[in-house]
């Protein structure tokens, strides 16, 4: 005897797919909107800052959105956070050039604020999934190296101090490594 079995989709589960489709609208609406009212003002000769100096609210723009398709999407996709906290920060790292804050000769000196943003971009992203402590690797990495550089870059210390760093810092490895064996001995002990 052959079956036939027939499986049916309950109605929660189109309902479901129904409201992620149409949260997913949310975003490209408001975004529609914005641009529609920002053009709309430019027609009517209203005063408003030039796209040379807005340009930076896409990246943070998108960003948020990526973030809110997180919280909207059932928090599955954690990455979403990583892109959507990097993408925010790098926008609002943009606006202190475009409105004057910052002077883009000055990104010689403040590249490593990317790298810091990456470190907080991880360090989000485990906030999410505490479970995956491997996220703290890159975090604390990328956040150490990239305040070290910008306060190296910004000379925010002093010349002889900065000097000695400069001779010793890879003891910090020595360290690591001694942090990394002791983890593996002291966990293979408690297994033994």
């Amino acid at each position: 005897a052959t079956t036939l079995t027939l499986t049916l989709t309950p109605y929660s589960n189109s309902q479901e797919v129904n409201l992620r489709y149409r949260r997913g609208a949310i975003i490209p609406g408001l975004l529609l909107m914005l641009l529609g009212a920002y053009l709309l003002a430019q027609n009517l000769k209203v005063p408003l800052p030039g796209l040379d100096r807005l340009w930076p609210i896409f990246p943070l723009f998108f960003g948020l959105a990526f973030v809110t398709q997180f919280f909207l999407g059932g928090r599955t996709d954690d990455g979403l956070i990583f892109v959507g906290v990097a993408g925010t920060l790098v926008g609002a790292f943009f606006f202190l050039f475009t409105h004057g804050r910052l002077e883009w000769g000055q990104m010689g000196a403040y590249w490593p604020v990317f790298v810091v943003i990456g470190g907080v971009a991880f360090l989000a992203q485990w906030l999410v999934r505490p479970a995956q402590r491997g996220l703290l690797v890159p975090a604390f990495l990328a956040l150490v190296v990239g305040l070290a550089a910008l306060v190296l870059n910004l000379r925010l210390l002093n010349p002889a101090l900065a000097e000695q760093i400069s001779k010793l810092w890879p003891a910090l490895l020595i360290l690591g490594g001694l942090a990394v064996l002791g983890r593996y001995f002291f966990r293979n002990r408690k297994e033994g």
